[in-house]
């Protein structure tokens, strides 16, 4: 699904517009979801993988 080095955009987040970083790792939560450590402009957070996608899919969705 994901992996190191990827560019993704995180949708559903307290940012807004959607934020777009590189995955710089990644690993299992506790509920079972895949955390993922992700440098976004600025700064350098966990989010879950569910709430991500990947550029290219990001860019589909959006018409491109």
């Amino acid at each position: 699904m994901f992996a190191t080095g990827d560019f993704i955009v995180e949708r559903e987040c307290g940012r807004a517009p959607a934020a777009f970083g590189v995955i710089k790792g990644f690993e299992d939560a506790a509920n079972g979801e895949v955390l993922l450590d992700v440098q976004f402009p600025g700064e350098r957070v966990y989010t879950f993988a569910s709430r991500c996608l990947h550029y290219w899919d990001w860019l589909h969705e959006q018409g491109f």
